[in-house]
């Protein structure tokens, strides 16, 4: 069975204010919005995921339900923006009425590969009747162009392999299997270091 996933874009993330979210005062600024999006273009960061709600993603077992991708700012620099992509169907058709209104969840100065990231965004709960912290977010409802977006499959990337930039096309099985195991050791460190400075987080 084949399950068609699709692309919610130009969804906004966050916004510069002074918000009172679930573990305080969070001040958004716009350096800090475009540390952000800084952090999203290190590639041993994981891509945040689409989830519903805010739950542990260490203990409950949820399925992620897409990826954000394509980060960039808007507004003048008040306005993270981001693409939900790889969003199962069912969820694209009802995202709008049920899931109109959304969170991010992420970690702080937290350092990766040498660099100290000043916020990482680690996930995108989609929310139904909880009220967001960041109450000026633009409703799913109002976002253009939500329904009828397929999302692309398997999208060719172009690395450097041997000093030769190729496209993962024309690679063999052998060395597609080499360039994601590497990416996936990346991640697999990165995704450690974030679950550490959750749970220290957590503690306190």
């Amino acid at each position: 069975m084949t399950t068609e996933l699709r692309t919610i874009p130009g969804v906004e993330l966050v916004k510069t204010g002074s918000w009172d979210i679930s573990t305080g005062k969070w001040n958004v600024t716009r350096e800090l919005i475009a540390a952000t999006k800084a952090s999203h273009e290190d590639s041993a960061i994981p891509r945040p995921i689409v989830k519903i709600g805010h739950t542990d993603e260490r203990f409950d077992g949820e399925p992620a339900l897409g990826w954000i991708e394509n980060l960039r700012i808007t507004d003048g620099g008040d306005t993270l923006v981001g693409d939900l992509a790889g969003v199962p169907a069912w969820l694209s058709d009802i995202a709008a009425s049920a899931y109109p209104r959304r969170s991010v969840e992420g970690v702080h100065n937290l350092t990766v590969d040498g660099t100290t990231h000043p916020f990482i965004l680690t996930a995108v709960a989609l929310l139904g009747v909880t009220r967001p912290g960041i109450s000026t977010l633009r409703s799913l409802a109002d976002v253009r162009e939500l329904y009828n977006v397929a999302a692309s499959a398997g999208t060719p990337i172009t690395i450097t392999l041997d000093g030769k930039a190729r496209s993962t096309d024309t690679l063999t099985p052998r060395q597609r299997v080499m360039v994601r195991a590497a990416a996936a050791r990346r991640r697999h460190r990165a995704a450690q270091q974030i679950i550490t400075a959750l749970t220290a987080e957590q503690e306190h």
